[in-house]
């Protein structure tokens, strides 16, 4: 009996000190953390309550963290960061931070250290203090800070409307990498409406005669098929259709409303890196049929100048040499472009212009459009104007 009772005492003894052992080891982590989480410091009241105008819910702080020598001084200090309500992402999660660092609580000598996680948070949206100011200042680096403090600036409700500065505007896009949250406007600030309109004008005279001219040509074509369906003749054809169909594409702006949805996103932004989910898809339709188009037309103009050669140099055989390669010649004026299109879309090259009023290969990218646009034609060129000068030679 007494031993059954000295069993059950020692069983809750030791069930006593495991429930003990526990809670004592958490209580000392938290104090711990707690005491991680404040630093030393000589409390002052505060002159003004408020930080980037939202009232602070204490009444003491201290500039220890700052190393600044006054609050006049530091009050003169967060002003400076009140240019970032131009990048509205970064500032609606800076202020909390700014303020826990620079006006802190302070309570009994002591003050409430920002957590890292407030810190880091900020370090993405707002990019542009490292681009601009010569990066963050050394009691700010995320590294003298703890993890896991419990900060009073963090619940505080901020003001979080940040303003664009003209001329960028509110979007959800990712237009610049540093300054989240805002976008160039569609229509070209260096231009102003009145030159974006003569511009306007000068493309829909010389479009429309482009459009005429080439029409006419193939319509000719269309009317004398039966004489003029042969090489190197039909090669003309063939160009005079690509540009029809690039010229239709590229006067398509001046149906009421198609501008803004051709070269404008949702937002007022323009259209930068297409394809881009969410937007219509006019302004890749406008691009494909001018970019395939204009480059098929350049290929067979290399053709043509091919097959020019040929029939000088070849006079009566010339037509059995060319009829011979037709299949390629059309697998390579038709699948060039294609694959050339196909590479643009797949790297999202593609951006609007207001004041051409079409999508086309990026305009602020010069090594794409280089590489895609100047380097073909050049090439085009070359090879065709080589043909050119050995069918007279």
């Amino acid at each position: 009996m007494i031993s059954k009772v000295l069993l059950d005492f020692c069983t809750c003894l030791l069930l006593s000190l495991l429930l003990v052992i526990p809670f004592s080891s958490s209580q000392n982590v938290e104090t711990n953390r707690t005491n991680n989480c404040k630093q030393a410091a000589v409390c002052q009241p505060l002159t003004a309550a408020t930080c980037f105008g939202t009232k602070l819910p204490y009444a003491l702080t201290s500039t220890t963290l700052t190393g600044l020598a006054s609050l006049e001084d530091v009050h003169r200090r967060l002003r400076l960061w009140e240019g970032l309500t131009n990048v509205p992402k970064c500032w609606a999660l800076v202020q909390p931070f700014l303020c826990a660092a620079y006006l802190p609580r302070c309570v009994n000598e002591t003050v409430d250290l920002p957590s890292r996680e407030l810190c880091e948070l900020t370090r993405g949206p707002c990019k542009i203090v490292d681009e601009t100011s010569g990066g963050w200042p050394e009691f700010l680096q995320c590294e003298n800070f703890p993890y896991d403090c419990v900060n009073e600036v963090s619940k505080v409700r901020f003001n979080t409307t940040g303003v664009c500065k003209p001329p960028l505007l509110p979007t959800d896009s990712n237009w610049y990498p540093w300054v989240e949250g805002c976008g160039l406007q569609c229509e070209n600030p260096l231009y102003s409406s009145r030159e974006h309109r003569q511009l306007h004008t000068f493309i829909a005279i010389l479009g429309f005669l482009c459009l005429t001219c080439t029409l006419f040509a193939t319509m000719t074509f269309i009317v004398d098929w039966k004489s003029a369906s042969r090489y190197p003749a039909l090669i003309i054809f063939y160009i005079n259709c690509c540009f029809v169909l690039a010229t239709a594409a590229w006067l398509a702006q001046f149906l009421p409303g198609a501008r803004e949805n051709i070269v404008c996103r949702r937002d007022g932004t323009a259209r930068v890196g297409e394809p881009n989910g969410g937007e219509n898809l006019s302004c890749l339709i406008v691009f494909i049929a001018i970019y395939y188009f204009l480059t098929a037309a350049v290929i067979w103009f290399v053709l043509l100048a091919y097959a020019w050669h040929v029939f000088f140099k070849m006079l009566r055989a010339s037509k059995e040499v060319i009829d011979s390669k037709v299949a390629y010649f059309h697998m390579f004026s038709w699948s060039v472009p294609l694959i050339l299109t196909i590479t643009i879309l797949t790297l999202s090259e593609i951006d609007g212009d207001s004041l051409s009023g079409i999508c086309y290969v990026s305009f602020s990218n010069w090594y794409i459009r280089a590489g895609f646009v100047l380097v073909p034609l050049v090439l085009m060129f070359i090879i065709g104007g080589y043909f050119l000068i050995r069918s007279k030679f």
